[in-house]
């Protein structure tokens, strides 16, 4: 309160020296005393420049040229204060009865430099504030209007590093009087974003001698508003109603002059924001009967963010939801390619960027994009770009599910996670985690893998990992093996009493080798390819009819080849007979060649000993003929 009544007085005596001056010194020497009436005044040099204008009644006004109010020595070099110009008005009736009234107080492209040092000392303090700077006989204090046009701030905490900076900011401030109400209106850009700010302060004397007062403010910016009814004292610290509603979160930050990153749908592209808040220390911020809208998305519960530990605020959160749909961090939304191929739409991650977090959340479903979970307790960890979803207890695809899924873009975009599931639907999950729809039944796996790409094709396509699956009863949609041993044909389904296999991926492409299946007449292997970044598939599965060929057995691979949408299920008949008929097939090969031996035996004479071939009896046979004829010659 007394740096109030200092500031005023200060103006008022400049005033009235000034115009006590008019008739008795040049405007020159009328400014320089000015001068150093208010450095006395102020305990800070201040410099007036340039020619003086003066008027005299009802209001006593006075209008100076470039101003500079010095900072302390510690500040630094920058002045607190430099403006192109000052103009000044007060009341002359007010100032005949002792009361200091300023009707008009307007600076011209102030520039404004407040900085606070490490040891809490602050370069807009002037001198000793628990007086009323000579100021006790003043009935009344008061600041009709003051105006700012054009100007700019800059303030700096040496102890934190913060800088923050204001431009273009045009103002109107009113305080009517000292212990009453005072209003701010103004305008100003930070950083690219332009801004307006509305506050009234219920007390301006109690709330400047550090008392906590009624306070309402609000920022409003092209993407958004944010505003605040409580309570705060002038080291602002506050406690009250917080709301925010940005349409575009991206644009609201960047007016703001924060990271203008939009994060993906569902984690805030738009954002409303209900609170109690409390806010202490200059660093941290407590939110509580929290309600957060994020997109679609809504989640309630208690958050803490702090300030102090960089750029990046770091937010620690409890939090419950309904239904939650992130499945943009693994696709923002497809291109329409769904089915000729995964989505090439880029994914913008740069979001995660904007904070880090440690929270907890319970939510009634959760979809990740690559795959969906039921009831959950989830713990998440933003740190540096990367987040990773640890699954604490998770249900989903009527199975229970842990692990961990990653989102790291700290140097492009990747995808990874080590997943278990129990007794969970296979067909829902390989359908999204794969995109493969044939296989059914209940069944535990456990899969681990890792994607890099800026958008779900390149992610699906790099796909690298290992896992496996275990299953009871279940059916393979496409084909039915006891069909194709009973009548050839394979249309239909199979059904199976037990599967399992193992995998790795590689390249987007997933291969296995073992795999073994039960049917209730049959055994069944299978090994193959299946593209999961190409949506292709060349995979052979070998039933065996146990009971076939007098306990022999009869194996009939099955060929399963093409596009996922429409794969060829084809019997391999030429792999068939190597499989069930070798044996038969050597002896009619062996008769044969007996039968062709005889043949040329009687024909042409020839008997071929053990191990010898036809083709060198022949010869041999053919050698000694000529050799005979030869001989003929010399006879």
């Amino acid at each position: 309160m007394g740096l109030i009544r200092k500031l005023l007085l200060a103006i008022v005596v400049f005033v009235l020296l000034v115009v006590a001056g008019l008739f008795m010194l040049p405007k020159e020497r009328i400014a320089k005393v000015a001068s150093t009436e208010l450095s006395k005044a102020l305990g800070r040099d201040v410099v007036l420049s340039g020619d003086l204008g003066i008027s005299l009644w009802p209001v006593l006004g006075v209008k100076t040229g470039p101003v500079l109010v010095a900072a302390p020595e510690w500040a630094g070099d920058a002045p607190l204060l430099k403006a192109e110009a000052l103009n000044i008005g007060v009341s002359a009736a007010a100032a005949l009865r002792g009361d200091i009234e300023v009707r008009r107080l307007v600076l011209v492209a102030p520039e404004v430099s407040l900085v606070k040092a490490k040891d809490g000392r602050e370069s807009w303090a002037f001198g000793d504030d628990s007086g009323e700077g000579g100021s006790s006989t003043a009935r009344k204090v008061s600041l009709e209007r003051a105006e700012v046009s054009g100007g700019s701030l800059v303030y700096r905490d040496l102890g934190t590093g913060t800088v923050e900076q204001l431009s273009a900011v045009d103002a109107v401030v009113s305080l009517p009087d000292l212990n009453g109400p005072l209003t701010v209106s103004g305008s100003g850009r930070r950083g690219n974003g332009a801004l307006a700010i509305e506050a009234v302060i219920a007390d301006a004397g109690a709330f400047l001698s550090g008392r906590l007062v009624g306070v309402k403010a609000s920022v409003t910016t092209q993407g958004g508003s944010a505003s605040f009814n409580g309570q705060a004292t002038q080291a602002l610290d506050a406690k009250g109603k917080l709301q925010v509603n940005a349409k575009s979160t991206a644009q609201f930050l960047a007016a703001l002059g924060l990271d203008a990153s939009a994060p993906p749908q569902g984690l805030g592209q738009a954002i409303g924001l209900s609170a109690d808040m409390i806010y202490s220390g200059g660093s941290v911020v407590n939110l509580r009967s929290m309600a957060l809208d994020l997109d679609n998305n809504r989640v309630e519960g208690e958050v803490d963010v702090r300030f102090d530990r960089g750029s990046v605020p770091m937010v620690t959160a409890n939090l419950r939801a309904g239904a939650l749909d992130f499945a943009a961090l693994s696709s923002e939304g497809g291109s329409g390619e769904a089915s000729s191929g995964w989505s090439t739409t880029p994914i913008d991650a740069g979001g995660l960027a904007a904070v880090n977090a440690k929270v907890r959340l319970a939510a009634a479903s959760v979809d990740l994009g690559m795959m969906t979970l039921g009831a959950t307790d989830m713990s998440v960890t933003l740190e540096q770009s990367r987040g990773v979803f640890k699954l604490n207890k998770a249900t989903g695809y009527g199975g229970t599910i842990v692990g961990e899924f990653v989102i790291n873009n700290r140097s492009g975009l990747s995808v990874g996670g080590d997943l278990s599931v129990l007794q969970a639907d296979v067909k829902p999950l390989l359908m999204d985690l794969a995109g493969v729809e044939r296989l059914s039944g209940k069944g535990d796996g456990q899969i681990k893998f890792l994607g890099v790409g800026q958008n779900l094709n390149a992610i699906m396509n790099s796909l690298k990992g290992s896992g496996g699956l275990a299953m009871g009863q279940g059916t393979i949609a496409g084909f039915d093996l006891d069909k194709l041993m009973s009548s050839g044909s394979a249309n239909g389904t199979t059904v199976f009493n037990q599967m399992g296999a193992s995998f790795t991926i590689e390249g987007g492409v997933l291969r296995n080798d073992n795999l073994q299946m039960l049917l209730e007449n049959y055994k069944t292997t299978g090994s193959g390819r299946v593209g999961l970044g190409a949506r292709d598939i060349d995979y052979t599965f070998v039933p065996t009819a146990l009971r076939a060929r007098g306990g022999k057995g009869l194996a009939i691979p099955v060929r399963v080849r093409g596009p996922w949408a429409d794969p060829k299920i084809l019997p391999d008949l030429s792999a068939a007979i190597d499989l069930n008929l070798a044996e038969e097939k050597a002896k009619v090969e062996q008769k044969a060649k007996d039968a062709v031996k005889a043949k040329i035996e009687q024909e042409l004479g020839v008997t071929l000993e053990e191990g010898e071939s036809v083709e060198d009896a022949v010869k041999e046979k053919v050698e000694d003929k000529v050799k005979k004829e030869l001989l003929k010659i010399f006879e």
